[in-house]
């Protein structure tokens, strides 16, 4: 155990918090403890009453304040996967002869550490041991899973992708010109990001172009002005580039000309959907956790279609996003029958730890 403390109020805690914590909510003078049982492990949340403050890796937050924690040195060594694998079955993990081959392939393709992201929620978290009757097959069949699913999300945001940017730059070039993002009167920066930072990132991916033959004709051809026209630029971009700059256009007649191309009214709305599709999309293409996650961000409720999310950071959520949107490109997809033949194809994992219904395919914005 280990002792932290705030305003002379001392809190006790287990300082092996690691594997052991699970999810639970704990109050004391006033003071939440949300032990988010999350992977990697060791992350806290502290807040007032039941409002969240932070979240920390090292150290921890009370109210937004760090409290100290007394450091160690990292002591443990590396195991081979024959050891990891043993260490799992001594904890009560099945693995049967036909499947050892096999767990220990994944342990070393895929990584224990890894790999502990879809067992870490079994264990009990004072013997540190499996359920009874849990297999190294049950966790292959969630991580195939997960990896799967990402692979759906990722082709499906990049059908979106590529159609919000082009009704982006159609939007704007047809109302101001092909060099919109040249005019500073269309723009209403932000601390965080303003016109310098939007130029700036498309001279630095142009830059990177150079060697594409569009970007050569343009620049061998025309020398003013120095940058090709948006709909070229937007072959060089990042996704994530176009969401900001939607977010500081200055007419609100701009967004709403691009968000009524997606059926959405509200630009305040549009906007934090687009932003939780990037999200996503890094998530999924730099091969993060999606199953049991809370996302990072949590797209906006659009009443006017009767989109009302029981959990705005669950995966549901955006996948509702994705659905919803798709449908107004009228382009071919497979983002239903993808997620209908991954929940068909493994079930040991229910939906519902992504935050699906039993009736999501009835719900606002799937039907």
């Amino acid at each position: 155990m280990m002792g932290v403390s705030r305003d002379g109020q001392a809190l006790r805690l287990d300082s092996s918090l690691g594997m052991r914590c699970r999810s639970g909510l704990a109050t004391t003078n006033g003071i939440a403890l949300e032990f988010a049982a999350t992977h990697p492990p060791h992350v806290l949340v502290f807040g007032q009453g039941s409002a969240k403050a932070d979240v920390q890796k090292a150290g921890f937050l009370f109210g937004g304040q760090r409290v100290s924690q007394q450091k160690v040195s990292y002591l443990k060594k590396a195991s081979s996967p024959e050891v990891l694998l043993q260490k799992l079955e001594d904890r009560g993990l099945v693995v049967s002869k036909c499947t050892k081959r096999i767990a220990l392939d994944y342990l070393r393709g895929v990584g224990a550490y890894r790999l502990k992201g879809y067992w870490h929620h079994l264990v009990d978290a004072s013997s540190q041991r499996f359920p009874s009757g849990s297999s190294f097959g049950q966790i292959i069949d969630r991580c195939e899973f997960d990896r799967e699913l990402r692979a759906a999300t990722a082709a499906a945001i990049d059908r979106l992708e590529v159609a919000i940017r082009t009704a982006i730059a159609d939007a704007l070039s047809l109302k101001h010109s092909p060099h919109w993002f040249l005019l500073p009167g269309i723009f209403k920066p932000t601390r965080d990001w303003g016109m310098g930072h939007l130029i700036r990132k498309i001279e630095e991916e142009v830059r990177r172009a150079e060697g594409k033959r569009f970007v050569e004709h343009y620049l061998a051809k025309y020398d003013e002005p120095y940058l090709p026209p948006s709909w070229a630029v937007a072959e060089c971009v990042s996704f994530g580039l176009w969401s900001r700059t939607y977010s500081i256009l200055r007419d609100v007649n701009d967004k709403k000309a691009i968000s009524r191309r997606f059926a959405i009214d509200e630009p305040d709305v549009f906007k934090s959907w687009i932003h939780s599709l990037t999200v996503v999309r890094n998530l999924a293409a730099h091969h993060g956790q999606i199953l049991r996650v809370k996302l990072g961000v949590a797209p906006a409720n659009y009443k006017k279609a009767g989109i009302k999310f029981r959990d705005q950071k669950s995966f549901f959520a955006t996948a509702t996003v994705i659905q919803y949107l798709l449908r107004q490109t009228r382009l071919p997809n497979t983002w239903v029958e993808d997620l209908e033949a991954i929940f068909s194809k493994y079930p040991s994992v229910s939906s519902s730890e992504l935050g699906f219904p039993a009736t999501w395919r009835s719900e606002p914005g799937w039907s």
